[in-house]
């Protein structure tokens, strides 16, 4: 076994993605109320759903803060370590390898290329991840900030529709960060080999096997562990991606369902697949919550 992740990496992807996931739950509803109302039922009523998702809010502001830090400390003491992010930033020579890789990684999935790509620790969609992610964190706690305190910001006191448009902000990057984390999950954890979940984030180890396929570049760097590799092939895999697939589907239709007030909210009717979309969204994030506390005790315990 190799060693991935370290304890802090660990501690911040879970709290963040917990925190993430129950902001989605409790905050789709106050936009999509006439699709997900059973939401707030489900929470004791819309004060509840609200208060948690405040207290989520706080705890995704922290666990940012504090992985952030951590980013940024690492790479002064340790510089790239184990990671194939030569430049943290934007340079040209970066984002050229990234693309290339993306290129070669289709064309090798579609068939088209016979060689499967090498990727180093992270590959092109894990990179993605890493640069997208704090950035849609970073727009919902601005603009969630701004709507929790209005009277705080001046431009908002002196003209009170800007509320909205910060509110149809934060309400349509929620909706995108669903589509995100329905499309994460399906990549990392519901392909034959990982499913039902992808252990190596919680368990901080990746089987030297595995390893060689999937971040051949990264294994020389790697520092080996004990452990032992505990992989089953399932087809319920297929059945769970084509889930997934039928979810991305019905939530695409969404923003085709969208009234006119498109700056008053982003609301929708009581449109049958709109609510079946969202619907299945939210539960498969209660699922995805529980399975990730799953996984995360069962990586202690290991």
């Amino acid at each position: 076994m190799l060693k991935r992740f370290s304890w802090h990496q660990r501690i911040a992807h879970f709290v963040g993605t917990i925190s993430g996931m129950m902001l989605l739950i409790t905050g789709l509803p106050i936009m999509f109320s006439n699709n997900l109302g059973w939401v707030f039922s489900l929470f004791g009523g819309s004060s509840n759903t609200m208060f948690l998702h405040r207290v989520f809010a706080i705890i995704l502001i922290f666990s940012f803060a504090y992985f952030g830090t951590y980013f940024i400390l690492e790479r002064i003491v340790r510089g790239r370590g184990d990671s194939n992010i030569k430049n943290f930033g934007f340079s040209a020579e970066f984002i050229s390898e990234v693309v290339a890789g993306a290129v070669r990684d289709i064309l090798w999935t579609l068939g088209l290329r016979k060689e499967r790509p090498k990727f180093g620790k992270y590959d092109w969609i894990m990179v993605g991840d890493i640069y997208l992610l704090p950035t849609l964190a970073f727009i919902e706690i601005l603009t969630g900030t701004i709507m929790w305190f209005p009277r705080s910001f001046e431009f908002i006191t002196t003209n009170p529709g800007l509320f909205f448009v910060i509110r149809s902000i934060h309400a349509g990057v929620a909706f995108f960060i669903l589509l995100f984390v329905l499309a994460h999950a399906g990549i990392l954890h519901l392909i034959p080999g990982n499913f039902p979940i992808n252990m190596s984030i919680f368990s901080g180890k990746i089987s030297k096997r595995k390893a060689e396929i999937e971040h051949e570049k990264w294994v020389p760097l790697a520092e080996e562990v004990e452990g032992e590799e505990r992989s089953r092939m399932s087809k319920l895999c297929y059945i769970f991606g084509a889930i997934t697939i039928v979810n991305l589907i019905a939530l695409a239709y969404v923003p085709f369902a969208m009234r006119s007030e498109w700056f008053a909210g982003l609301r929708v009717g009581s449109d049958g697949i709109v609510s079946f979309g969202l619907g299945l969204g939210v539960v498969t994030i209660i699922v995805y919550i529980i399975a990730s506390i799953t996984a995360f005790l069962k990586g202690l315990k290991n």
